[in-house]
């Protein structure tokens, strides 16, 4: 499993799977991520949606309210968990950066 080194079913809401449930009934089990046409038209992706992901992170706690949830399908998905991830080893690596910058002798 992807996530069994993870702590972040911990944080996860007691009554998420009725949350979940709703979402995906919600969202017509449908993938709600927004595509854009070789025309600029955007539609919604429509593929049978399977897994709810929160649109928004504050990055210290999910925020579980309806309108934060969405149904996606798993390729959605995955790409925009992809992208979250290697936008935080970027910002991680940038801080490491800096760090190290301000450790030289002459900021001391």
């Amino acid at each position: 499993m992807v996530w069994s080194s993870s702590r972040r079913r911990e944080r996860f809401n007691p009554d998420w799977p009725k949350v979940r449930a709703f979402v995906l009934r919600r969202d017509g089990n449908r993938c709600q991520w927004p595509v854009k046409d070789d025309f600029g038209n955007v539609r919604l992706c429509g593929a049978p949606a399977n897994e709810v992901d929160h649109k928004r992170r504050d990055g210290v706690r999910d925020d579980d309210s309806l309108d934060n949830l969405w149904a996606l399908c798993r390729w959605h998905h995955q790409r925009k968990t992809e992208g979250e991830s290697a936008e935080s080893r970027r910002m991680n690596c940038e801080r490491r950066k800096e760090k190290r910058w301000y450790s030289h002798p002459a900021f001391k």
